[in-house]
């Protein structure tokens, strides 16, 4: 029995001197497998293509205000390029964002700008009764703009072609409010969208 004992005791240490000379003594290790090469990167597109103009609501408007400040004839440009962005959004710049501008002349474009997507719509008809004659008269001619009909004048020389046939309830509200209106410039618009 001591032999066994003797036996395991010299198996165990030489065991243990195994692992000490494996632990402190390491061999050399293969060097790293090289990496992958990466893939090559996509073709850069060019910066006109990725960046895309950053437009709100907020952002069309101070356009209009911006437009208003510069040359004349830039104008009506900036008006049929601001209504097309505008047309999913006509009900909510009538209702939250035109009533809350202070200059009258850029009330009115948003006014006519948006109007002209939403023609016959109480919120439209609404500005007929604005304290400015200049936005009476884009509401007027957004409710009658026909293309290729004749060219009615609104505001700082923008021109809109009036002309379409109006629904009764449309009519019915242009009527009424040139029965009381007092401006002269107002009765002419409201008097063209009515087709006269």
């Amino acid at each position: 029995m001591r032999g066994v004992v003797f036996l395991c005791l010299l198996v165990a240490g030489v065991a243990t001197g195994v692992l000490v000379s494996i632990r402190l003594f390491p061999g050399e290790e293969p060097p790293p497998a090289p990496a992958p090469p990466l893939p090559p990167a996509p073709a850069a597109a060019p910066v006109e293509e990725i960046l895309r103009p950053y437009e709100t609501v907020a952002t069309l408007r101070e356009d209009l205000r911006d437009a208003l400040a510069g040359p004349k004839e830039a104008i009506a440009a900036e008006v049929v390029r601001v209504s097309g962005r505008l047309r999913g959004s006509a009900r909510s710049v009538l209702v939250e964002t035109a009533p809350r501008e202070a200059s009258p002349k850029v009330r009115a474009l948003l006014v006519l700008a948006a109007g002209v997507h939403v023609p016959d719509e109480r919120i439209l008809l609404a500005f007929l009764d604005d304290r400015e004659p200049v936005v009476r008269r884009a509401a007027a001619l957004a409710t009658a703009r026909r293309e290729g009909g004749d060219v009615a004048a609104l505001v700082e020389g923008v021109g809109v072609p009036v002309g379409r046939e109006l629904p009764p309830a449309t009519s019915n509200a242009l009527r009424q409010r040139l029965s009381r209106e007092e401006d002269e410039g107002v009765r002419g618009t409201i008097g063209k969208a009515l087709g006269g």
